[in-house]
């Protein structure tokens, strides 16, 4: 028996947009900054299909840096199948993200052949690798299995947000503040890198990088 992907009624989805609106108005009082060794990969990686990475408590900045940069490349996220995945699923496809339905404990091969289609046709998907539950910066097998069967850029994202709050959830949910500003650094592999790695080496790998990147400005 297959495991069921919740959705949205028609009434919910009209509250996704309204909330939309709302995100779409708070992205707006944000700004982004970004390094200069960063903004090179962003311009060398931004055409090409490539595995995005970065914290689950970071994702609500995923938008700002999908406007400014991926905007005109069809991105894909993935998204557990449960009734929360389904209310994120629909702000993602109002801020014009599409979603994937799948994660570790469901649908977890199905989701990966899935994105690995999308990355065959030329795509990019974002991955949070320690989502939809935790533990909190442990990075799931996932990014390593899909990148080695991919054979594609993984690009990894340090997110910094000095002025937010943080949510009671099990990642410790960061919401950076109206009129803030939020630093991104970036590193990548490329396929001829990771080839020799295994996928319990290639994980380790993601996850120390992911990590350190993320801790540059001590906002773990």
């Amino acid at each position: 028996m297959g495991v069921r992907i919740n959705g949205l009624s028609p009434a919910k989805r009209l509250w996704a947009k309204l909330a939309t609106q709302m995100i779409q108005f708070w992205l707006r009082t944000l700004s982004l900054e970004v390094d200069p060794q960063s903004e090179e990969l962003l311009r060398r990686y931004r055409s090409r299909a490539k595995i995005c990475v970065l914290w689950h408590n970071r994702l609500m900045v995923a938008p700002l840096i999908y406007r400014r940069y991926f905007r005109d490349q069809t991105m894909y996220g993935l998204v557990s199948p449960s009734r929360d995945g389904a209310w994120l699923t629909a702000l993602l496809e109002n801020l014009g993200i599409r979603a994937v339905r799948g994660s570790s404990q469901h649908r977890g091969r199905g989701a990966l052949l899935e994105m690995r289609n999308v990355l065959h046709r030329g795509h990019s998907v974002t991955i949070t690798p320690d989502g939809p539950r935790g533990p909190r910066y442990v990075a799931k097998p996932g990014v390593a299995v899909l990148a080695k069967e991919s054979h594609v850029p993984v690009l990894l994202g340090g997110i910094a947000v000095p002025k937010c709050w943080r949510l009671k959830s099990w990642d410790r949910f960061y919401l950076p503040k109206p009129f803030s500003k939020i630093y991104l650094n970036l590193e990548t592999i490329d396929p001829e890198e990771y080839a020799n790695l295994s996928f319990g080496e290639l994980q380790t790998y993601l996850q120390k990088v992911l990590y350190s990147l993320n801790s540059k400005r001590r906002f773990l």
